[in-house]
């Protein structure tokens, strides 16, 4: 079977613009220094706020790898701006990260698109999956969200959500 694809689906919780980046960092100097690509699906521009924490870092290639990243909104509507935005990565690339970041129904859109894209285009990739939710948008939905994700990402890395949330039982 050729056809396999290793997705991992991890979610994050942010408070800011700035907590959200803040909270990234440690996780996109690790993928970058790996040589992962990462891609973005943002619903708002997060470009100043990366530039501004940034430039409060002391700077590496790591840093100057991260300016670089796409960290502009861009409005996903149809399968098409998937298409374009991602046809040359996944021919060039054997592991990529996709950060979505934006309102839940922005996240869950571009979910939907993005897995059709994967289904149709991606053989052989593995691919991170990482949707960050604000929490005030989600007060009481958190569980539901954890339960369409396996994993979860904070300041320490990415992990199983039964190691952050030792009472968590995953509903299927």
């Amino acid at each position: 079977m050729g056809d396999f694809n290793n997705i991992k689906r991890v979610c994050g919780f942010y408070v800011s613009s700035v907590h959200l980046i803040t909270m990234m960092l440690p996780y996109l100097k690790e993928q970058i220094q790996n040589e992962i690509k990462i891609e973005t699906f943002l619903e708002y521009n997060l470009n100043n706020n990366v530039k501004e924490i940034v430039k409060n870092i002391t700077m590496n290639k790591q840093e100057e790898k991260i300016l670089k990243i796409n960290w502009k909104s861009n409005k996903i509507k149809k399968y098409l701006d998937i298409d374009k935005k991602l046809k040359n990565t996944i021919e060039n690339e054997k592991e990529i990260n996709i950060i979505i970041s934006g309102s839940k129904k922005y996240i869950f859109e571009t979910n939907k698109i993005l897995n059709k894209f994967i289904e149709k285009n991606i053989k052989n990739k593995t691919i991170t999956i990482i949707n960050c939710y604000e929490v005030e948008e989600f007060d009481d939905n958190i569980r539901e969200i954890l339960d369409e994700h396996d994993y979860m990402i904070n300041t320490a890395g990415v992990h199983k959500i039964e190691d952050i949330f030792e009472d968590y039982k995953k509903v299927n």
